[in-house]
């Protein structure tokens, strides 16, 4: 604007003569510059009141530049209300030709409205443009600085809201859809979108899977009408499908709501909570099956294979029998031909011999990976993910409970499951040893029945003869009756004495009743007591220790002499000798025929007329007693050969 333009005629002071210098209204730019200078608003409202001109601070009240500003009408500069007292005010000044004063707020791009004083006053006739007004807007100063505030509220929230770790987006609602207006720097990392993809775009189709789609529709309805939405729902993350916790938020009721999505990441406690009921449910199943009364073990154990398989996600699981260094599939699931029921393999080929070797359970994610891609059993079966544990009973090895994969397990295992397997090893165990202590129970009712009827039969016999003799005596007073009654109660008296052995024989012996034992000198000791001269001992290279109870041994070697020498006669010869894990004796007498063999051990067998069946039963119980094993095969003469394994048995 030229200063002609922004003053009017000079007055008399201002104009000088000739040689005066020039007055500074003369100066170029001086007009511009004095407005330049000014610190309020100056408007230049033309005849049809729109704005024609715009100084510096009014375009930074307004945000606007000086080209936006230019010809905006009253009502966009003051709104409606505004725009009439504006209106008012400034054709006032332009009729009455004076100033005139009104209070308005003026509008800005982006804040609230800013309240000020504006005075319009009207250019002289010869100092603009014709019927143009110009206004200065004095400013509240208390706005201005409620204005600052606001903004630095709204920076602080905007930073906020930028640095918050969690996903937010701010959205509007149009026609009943959630369209996004920003999304803050963490939205972008767990969606893999820019800001620039989403802005304007729907919500819910950029995020929400198609089975889920009108669920998320259906709380956009929800945050509209009823308020704010908090639920758990299903987003499609840069990840993949994810779990949220969603909060949504409105802050405007207007036609176009608007507000905030919070979406916070809860895969990892839903995967904690899947997990957990997967466990409490697996529990439950374990407990069902090993309450079942009416299942057989071996029925229990294929259903505890087959859950420990469901609940550690392996195709394998397998039951194992472990005895001298070899190990034995009793039970198994799957399809892998080396892991099948009856197939075995020296247990130096098996993982489980790391597991009997670390005493523990053992579990690996990766053979391979372990540098175990050249050991036996990884060679035999492609085995690359195992997990073990060692079942005891009576605190003795029995064998292993496993489970495996041929392929790499995703993750290691953990402490739940390896505590999951060490519960179906130790309710194993529980079964194995109740198992155990029946059949012991069962045995030993056997032999009560079998001590009934010997009472009662054998006992009986030598007694009637006794009693009769002793009446026969008394009543003849003839004394040669009392070496047939001496012959009887001697009959008794052995039945007794068998019978004590049998009874004490078959009770578990513990450490403290064992010793180191001098075989050679037991069996000179022994063989003294048979007293049969015709008889022969050949003594070929005993153990000279073994660790026994030194009675029962002695009662051991006495019935096996006995044994020999009452099938095979007077002259019969014996030998005993040194096995690998034990000794043997054996006759050369006429034997014991296959289908026999195993009757021969039985409480109460025996071929001979006035045998009381015990004898070999009682070797049996004493060496059940110790826990050793008694095999009974052909001797190198054709005659009986009993041998005594020092190795635990599988009672």
């Amino acid at each position: 604007m030229s200063t002609s333009e922004t003053h009017g005629s000079r007055p008399p002071e201002d104009r000088a003569g000739p040689d005066s210098p020039p007055a500074l209204s003369e100066h170029p730019g001086f007009a511009d510059t004095v407005l330049a200078a000014m610190p309020d608003p100056i408007f230049v409202f033309g005849p049809q009141n729109t704005l024609a001109w715009s100084n510096d601070p009014l375009q930074q009240v307004t945000g606007h530049s000086a080209q936006v500003l230019r010809g905006k009408s009253l009502t966009a500069l003051f709104g409606e209300e505004g725009a009439a007292s504006v209106g008012q005010t400034v054709d006032a000044a332009r009729t009455k030709c004076e100033a005139t004063t009104t209070e308005v707020a003026l509008h800005t791009r982006d804040g609230p409205p800013r309240p000020c004083t504006l005075t319009a006053r009207p250019f002289s006739n010869d100092a603009g443009p014709p019927r143009c007004v110009v206004g200065v807007a004095r400013m509240d100063p208390a706005a201005g600085a409620h204005d600052e505030t606001i903004r630095l509220e709204r920076d602080q929230l905007t930073a906020l809201y930028m640095g918050l770790p969690t996903p937010v987006a701010h959205y509007e609602v149009q026609d009943g859809t959630a369209i996004a207006h920003g999304v803050n720097v963490a939205f972008e990392k767990a969606f893999g979108v820019s800001r620039s993809e989403i802005i304007d775009c729907d919500l819910d189709a950029l995020l929400v899977p198609d089975e889920h789609l009108s669920e998320a529709e259906a709380l956009t309805r929800q945050a509209v009408e009823k308020g704010p939405v908090e639920a758990e729902v299903v987003r499609e993350a840069d990840e993949g499908p994810q779990h949220f916790r969603l909060n949504s938020v409105l802050f405007s009721d207007s036609e176009t709501p608007k507000g905030y999505a919070i979406y916070t990441d809860i895969t990892e406690q839903k995967e904690r909570e899947q997990t957990l009921r997967a466990e409490q449910e697996a529990l439950r199943s374990m407990y069902r099956i090993t309450a079942d009364q009416e299942s057989s073990f071996e029925n229990k154990m294929d259903r505890i294979i087959e859950l420990g398989c469901e609940y550690l996600d392996v195709p394998y699981g397998i039951l194992t029998r472990i005895t001298d260094g070899t190990q034995r599939i009793l039970q198994a699931t799957g399809d892998h031909p080396a892991l099948q029921p009856g197939e075995s393999c020296p247990l130096s080929d098996s993982y489980c011999r790391k597991t009997v070797k670390k005493e523990s359970l053992l579990a690996i994610r990766d053979a391979a990976a372990m540098d175990w891609a050249g050991d036996p059993p990884h060679e035999r079966t492609g085995i690359r993910t195992y997990i073990g544990s060692q079942i005891l009973v009576d605190g003795g090895l029995y064998g292993t409970l496993c489970f495996a994969d041929s392929a790499i397990r995703d993750a290691e295992f953990t402490g739940r499951e390896r505590t999951f397997v060490e519960l179906m090893t130790r309710w194993a165990s529980y079964e194995l040893e109740q198992r155990r202590a029946t059949e012991q129970l069962e045995r030993q009712n056997e032999r009560l029945d079998n001590f009934a009827g010997l009472v009662a039969h054998d006992l009986r016999n030598p007694l009637n003869v006794a009693k009769g003799r002793l009446e026969l005596a008394a009543d003849t007073e003839d004394l040669s009756h009392l070496p047939a009654i001496g012959r009887a109660l001697g009959r008794m008296d052995e039945i007794i004495e068998d019978l004590l052995a049998i009874t004490w024989g078959g009770q578990k012996l513990s450490d403290a009743d064992l010793g180191d034992c001098d075989l050679a000198s037991l069996i000179a000791s022994c063989w003294e007591r048979v007293d049969v001269p015709e008889a022969q001992l050949v003594v070929e290279d005993p153990p000279s220790c073994v660790y026994a109870d030194e009675s029962r041994l002695q009662r051991l070697l006495e019935n096996l002499f006995r044994n020999a020498i009452e099938h095979g006669g007077d002259d019969v010869t014996l030998r005993v000798g040194a096995l690998d894990d034990g000794f043997f004796v054996e006759d050369n007498g006429p034997g014991i025929p296959s289908e026999r063999q195993e009757d021969v051990l039985k409480a109460g067998y025996s071929s001979a007329e006035e045998g009381t069946g015990l004898g070999l039963s009682i070797v049996k119980t004493i060496v059940d007693a110790h826990g050793w094993s008694l095999g009974l095969t052909e001797g190198r003469d054709g005659g009986a050969r009993f041998e005594i394994h020092e190795g635990e048995t599988d009672r």
